[in-house]
């Protein structure tokens, strides 16, 4: 977690889940007037430890300190902004043992430098968005905005609430759930857009006006189904495995779609997380699936809590 107050930015973070960061941190004492929180599903630290850091934990700072950035995505051309920009930055996710950096820190630091370029917050944001391939979605916030949170999302899950004084957002709804009666209005932005987070109000604009999201049509029953036969095949899977299995077939199936055309909207970084949350609750509803938390070793962390499906 990072927030910003009048003395700067502030950043607790550690890897594994949040029930052991919360106690391996300070993070709970954390106060700012915004701020920015991320527990990210790495697939490759889920099964490799070396991978699984505090330094590779979101959000990253820039050199300075005085901007921090979350990430949910990945983006597939960082090796190439990596190798261009690792002789003039710090790259606090680099670990010497895998050779490997965090892709979401190359993302603060091509921001930044576009800052200290004279560019706008808005602007820089447009311009790193365009140069990132894959899927993205970034939180920011920086020293002397204390009252703003920006967002640039090209197509991953977003859900965004404005309440009294305040706004916020989140990938799914079910993440608001608690707070839902305290909050005036909740909705997702369009795709391909840079929001802007105040105090009472949201500010929405298209961020890439060369990009265009595609429109997806989605048959919840035909995703359903797929869901169903995969969980008779496999038995009981994780959230993201069941996910991951859907494709390419599953998913182009319920989207009408050919196969080819599923990958190529994986690769380009086109999400369906929120439809799939979706449909999963309607299956759950329906009793037609079971829903359970169940805990497992993921990245040398024990006990790591994750949302499993079954059949009844």
């Amino acid at each position: 977690m990072g927030v910003v107050n009048e003395s700067g930015l502030h950043i607790e973070k550690d890897y594994g889940h949040v029930k052991r960061v919360m106690k391996t941190t300070q993070i709970s004492s954390l106060e700012g007037t915004a701020g920015i929180a991320h527990s990210r599903y790495n697939f490759t630290a889920r099964d490799d430890p070396r991978y699984n850091t505090k330094e590779m934990a979101h959000p990253f700072l820039n050199d300075d300190g005085t901007l921090a950035l979350m990430h949910n995505g990945g983006i597939n051309n960082y090796k190439e902004h990596w190798n261009r920009l690792k002789g003039t930055h710090d790259f606090r996710s680099h670990s010497l043992e895998v050779d490997a950096i965090t892709d979401s820190e190359v993302a603060v630091h091509m921001l930044s430098d576009y800052l200290l370029d004279s560019l706008s917050m808005e602007n820089a944001l447009r311009v790193v968005s365009s140069q990132c391939t894959g899927s993205f979605l970034f939180g920011c916030i920086k020293e002397g905005e204390s009252d703003t949170v920006w967002i640039a999302n090209w197509h991953q899950p977003c859900v965004v609430a404005i309440g009294d004084n305040e706004s916020m957002f989140c990938s799914s709804f079910s993440g608001l759930e608690h707070i839902r009666g305290e909050l005036e209005r909740f909705f997702e932005p369009p795709k391909n857009s840079l929001i802007k987070l105040m105090r009472g109000r949201v500010e929405i604009s298209p961020l890439n006006v060369e990009k265009k999201a595609p429109f997806l049509q989605l048959d919840r029953n035909e995703l359903g189904r797929q869901m169903i036969s995969l969980l008779q095949s496999k038995g009981r899977l994780d959230i993201v495995q069941l996910a991951r299995a859907l494709n390419p077939n599953g998913w182009a199936k319920a989207l009408g779609v050919p196969t080819d055309v599923q990958s190529n909207y994986v690769k380009s970084g086109v999400s369906h997380v929120n439809r799939y949350v979706e449909v999963l609750n309607m299956l759950k509803s329906e009793g037609l699936i079971v829903e359970e938390i169940v805990t497992q070793l993921e990245g040398g962390v024990e006990d790591t809590p994750r949302l499993s499906y079954s059949l009844p």
